[in-house]
């Protein structure tokens, strides 16, 4: 379902004023990370697209920002994709499958620094306690939600951040598009073309 752009948080326009006065916070990454997919739209262009989260919102974007989810390892994608599913307790039996992202983003701003986040005000417990989910639903904007836009708004391609569902573990989110030399691929993701054929039947 659509949800339409949440009211703006009241501390978004300061969250864009240090991101803006701090270029310098933007860096290079390169790795892999993984996410969980439903096989509804299992192509290399729907899956890197962030279509669906610019539709519905996550913890990191609004809707209408588009943004690619992630996990540096594949537990902690699973952990993250079953996340939902436990906050509206009901357990998903529709086939998935995971997917492994290669990533070289130039302008990334890595959200686990403890420095970073003390310059922008904020505290994982704050993060950690926040319901986006039902701020969105009601139409608010979370915190999350606005560093997250603040951050594509000032250059980002995209945040590196801690784990809700795993503890210890990173999570990556992407805004797409990107430009420059960036780049996002899928590991071995000609094996996908296949997979259209296969839920036909």
């Amino acid at each position: 379902m659509k949800l339409p752009a949440p009211s703006s948080n009241p501390r978004y326009a300061e969250f864009r004023a240090v991101l803006a006065a701090h270029p310098e916070w933007l860096g290079q990454w390169n790795g892999c990370f993984f996410r969980f997919q439903t096989i509804q739209f299992p192509s290399a262009k729907d899956i890197l697209s962030g279509a669906g989260a610019k539709q519905r919102g996550g913890r990191w974007n609004p809707p209408g920002l588009a943004a690619v989810y992630g996990s540096t390892t594949d537990t902690a994608a699973l952990e993250e994709a079953k996340a939902n599913d436990r906050y509206y307790g009901i357990e998903t039996k529709t086939p998935r499958l995971v997917v492994a992202i290669q990533a070289k983003v130039a302008h990334m701003l890595d959200l686990t620094s403890p420095a970073i986040r003390r310059q922008l005000g904020i505290t994982l417990a704050e993060l950690a306690g926040e319901d986006w989910r039902k701020l969105l639903q009601s139409g608010h904007e979370s915190l999350s939600q606005a560093i997250g836009r603040a951050a594509a708004s000032t250059g980002a391609a995209g945040v590196l951040v801690r784990s809700a569902a795993v503890r210890q573990a990173r999570n990556v989110i992407i805004f797409p598009p990107l430009g420059g030399s960036d780049r996002l691929s899928i590991m071995e993701g000609e094996s996908l073309t296949r997979l259209p054929k296969a839920t036909k039947t």
